[in-house]
């Protein structure tokens, strides 16, 4: 990109500082926003410009773009808000505390006709893609059952801090990195609508006193405030006959992974992503894995198993691109949308309601 554009960061914490690290690092122009007093300091001496109490006081300014990293309860305020104010924008994940937030964003954005993505950063993984192409060109043949998986040994995110509460975060795991996971399992199979769900969603491990961890990603609040879940283990049935088990846990007496088997009629493959957090694991396993499952019969029936290898990338910045180019262009990126985002959230309520049947 030769095209500089300016983009207000809203939220300054882990996920918004980062944001601005690397959109800097690309040579645009950021500006910040944080309730926070401290966090508008800190992001003042990083970054060399100023930041403000509040999203309006950036929308008054001649910004390009948004990305609203706040807690989950405020992206439908501030990305409504933006969007309205004709600015194109970027959330984390996922897209809203709940259904209705995520349909009016989505709404606005439509009505606007402005740049809505949201970052489910893991779909940028070059790995993903070639995971993708595989099953889109039919070299799998026909999905018959993916089993998804997104589990850490001990990762509850700070227990007492906006993770854990229900009313600010709109739900545990399963908003968090369970997001990511169905995110990618929609994807992969190719966008199918959810027919059935089984689900049942628990919290075991982050409101116990005794409550073990190595190192927590937030602070340690003795979950002073901790009504989520924590685990979730899920099994959908899909119109076109797919079926798929979901897991995701914030904690688990197991070892951490994110992965994805991908069963068809004429191949398999196993997808591993697991890309452990220093914050929350003390001995890093980065993993960038696509294994092919076949049975041919040349000579004699016989396995075959296939490493594919692939150049890895940033995600984090490949996203980035993607929003900045859609920004200068004008022109909607197809993929991470907010109709895309919004149907995660879709089966995202779903599992929730299946709860509680």
């Amino acid at each position: 990109m030769s095209e500089t554009v300016t983009v207000g960061i809203v939220g300054l914490g882990t996920h918004g500082a980062n944001h601005a690290r690397l959109l800097r690092e690309m040579g645009h122009e950021v500006f910040g926003v944080d309730a926070d007093p401290t966090a508008r300091r800190e992001f003042e001496e990083a970054f060399d410009r100023p930041a403000y109490e509040s999203p309006n006081d950036l929308f008054d300014r001649e910004v390009d773009a948004v990305v609203v990293s706040t807690p989950n309860k405020f992206h439908q305020p501030t990305a409504v808000g933006a969007l309205e104010a004709g600015l194109d924008v970027l959330l984390e994940k996922p897209l809203a505390h709940d259904l209705e937030s995520a349909e009016r964003i989505a709404e606005t954005a439509e009505r606007t006709g402005n740049v809505c993505m949201v970052g489910f950063h893991h779909r940028y993984r070059n790995v993903c893609r070639v995971a993708r192409s595989y099953v889109e060109s039919g070299y799998l043949g026909d999905l018959t059952h993916i089993d998804a998986k997104f589990v850490r040994r001990r990762g509850v995110p700070g227990r007492g801090t906006w993770y854990t509460s229900e009313e600010i975060a709109g739900g545990g795991v399963l908003l968090d990195t369970g997001a990511h996971c169905l995110d990618l399992l929609l994807y992969l199979s190719g966008w199918p609508e959810l027919e059935s769900v089984n689900a049942a969603v628990d919290s075991y491990f982050g409101h116990r006193d005794d409550y073990a961890y190595l190192d927590m990603w937030g602070e340690d609040d003795e979950a002073k405030m901790y009504d989520v879940e924590d685990t979730v283990t899920a099994f959908c049935e899909f119109e076109n006959g797919l079926t798929a088990t979901v897991e995701v846990a914030w904690a688990a007496n197991d070892e951490g992974s994110h992965s994805y088997r991908i069963k068809g009629t004429d191949a398999g493959a196993k997808l591993d992503i697991t890309n452990s957090l220093n914050a929350v694991e003390p001995v890093p396993d980065q993993r960038n894995d696509l294994t092919l499952y076949e049975v041919r019969q040349g000579g004699r029936d016989h396995f075959v198993d296939s490493s594919v290898h692939v150049r890895p990338n940033d995600p984090y910045t490949d996203e980035l691109e993607t929003f900045v180019d859609a920004v200068v262009s004008g022109e909607r990126p197809s993929t991470t949308s907010v109709h895309e985002a919004l149907d995660v959230q879709r089966v995202i309520h779903r599992i929730y309601e299946a709860r509680d049947d």
